[in-house]
């Protein structure tokens, strides 16, 4: 089973979401929020803020465990960790193709199944 990390960087009522390429193996364009596989000898509260300063540009401070869900993709059985997170520079811009969405949008947007629960405790206000 691989572990993912996932980060919910949320900013004066916008999350941090990113398209996955369309040629991508899992998801193809799909929208996320920044994440990707725990590396051996890393915690998963590391690999999220890691994965979202790699992928999205945006340094974060890890603030709590949101949700773990079990998925499977074309790749296999995930263990699926999503934080919440915090941006350390509240005036950082995210690296394309990221963007800053408003929560009240994010129900517009075409995320994986593993991403329903966080996203309906954004729907109800939650972090």
């Amino acid at each position: 089973m691989t572990t993912i990390a996932v980060a919910v960087v949320l900013r004066h009522g916008h999350a941090l979401v990113g398209r996955r390429a369309a040629d991508a193996i899992d998801a193809a364009g799909l929208d996320e929020f920044p994440g990707g596989k725990v590396e051996p000898g890393e915690s998963p509260a590391s690999a999220a803020a890691r994965e979202c300063l790699e992928e999205a540009g945006v340094a974060v401070r890890i603030d709590a465990l949101l949700d773990r869900v079990a998925s499977t993709s074309a790749s296999g059985s995930l263990d699926i960790l999503f934080f919440a997170a915090t941006p350390l520079d509240d005036r950082e811009e995210p690296l394309i193709p990221f963007a800053w969405v408003p929560i009240d949008e994010l129900a517009l947007l075409r995320f994986p199944p593993a991403n329903a629960r966080v996203l309906a405790r954004l729907a109800q206000g939650g972090s």
